[in-house]
């Protein structure tokens, strides 16, 4: 199943820019302007060495106190300056991982079990997946709960919303939390008694503060 996320997730290799880490700066350059990203991968035979973008040409040139600017992009090589040479995913890995290993990169490269780039997993796709799993592509009520941190609280919950609708686009929140309750958001159908299923889930025990239509 976690195979199936980063191939969801992915795009394939053949659609991404990359460059060759023997590329100098000019060509790395040119490539970027090509494709409209800050960053793109560094690859070589399959292999993924890093990425680099705009900012690393710009800070290594500074660092470099260069008075040739022409000279520096055209001597200099894109294996001088690549970063996150770390920032990858198999791709049978989880959706944990994917979002651990993205929190501070443009992107994340996909390698295969043999170690091969495949692809790419960026933010845009990331946030697709979220609004995905939040219900936003479905017409529908957004209900906001609290119920007790207790066992069968979420069956309660469950069993009392599911004889008036469908549940999509659930979001159980507070995970940290040490107060005893959770927040968990969902969707119901647009046609869905609110009131009723507002006062059936106050009787097992769970307040709804926040509905939106």
């Amino acid at each position: 199943m976690s195979w199936v996320i980063v191939q969801q997730l992915k795009v394939e290799a053949h659609k991404v820019v990359t460059i060759e880490p023997t590329a100098n700066l000019n060509e790395l350059l040119t490539a970027l302007d090509s494709c409209g990203f800050q960053h793109i991968p560094v690859v070589a035979d399959g292999a993924f060495f890093g990425m680099v973008g705009y900012a690393d040409v710009h800070k290594a040139y500074f660092e470099s106190g260069s008075a040739d600017k022409e000279q520096f992009l055209t001597e200099t090589k894109v294996d001088a300056i690549t970063v996150n040479k770390n920032a990858t995913i198999h791709e049978e890995g989880s959706i944990e991982d994917i979002l651990l290993a993205i929190d501070r990169v443009p992107f994340i490269a996909v390698l295969s079990e043999e170690g091969t780039f495949t692809g790419i997993v960026t933010h845009s796709a990331n946030f697709e997946m979220l609004r995905d799993a939040l219900g936003m592509h479905k017409p529908g009520i957004r209900m906001t709960v609290s119920m007790p941190e207790m066992q069968g609280s979420l069956l309660k919950f469950a069993d009392v919303v599911r004889k008036y609708s469908n549940i999509f686009g659930l979001l159980v929140l507070d995970d940290d939390a040490d107060f005893g309750y959770r927040r968990v958001s969902f969707k119901v159908a647009p046609d869905a008694d609110v009131d009723a299923i507002t006062e059936d889930l106050r009787q097992v025990g769970v307040r709804v503060f926040h509905v939106t239509r």
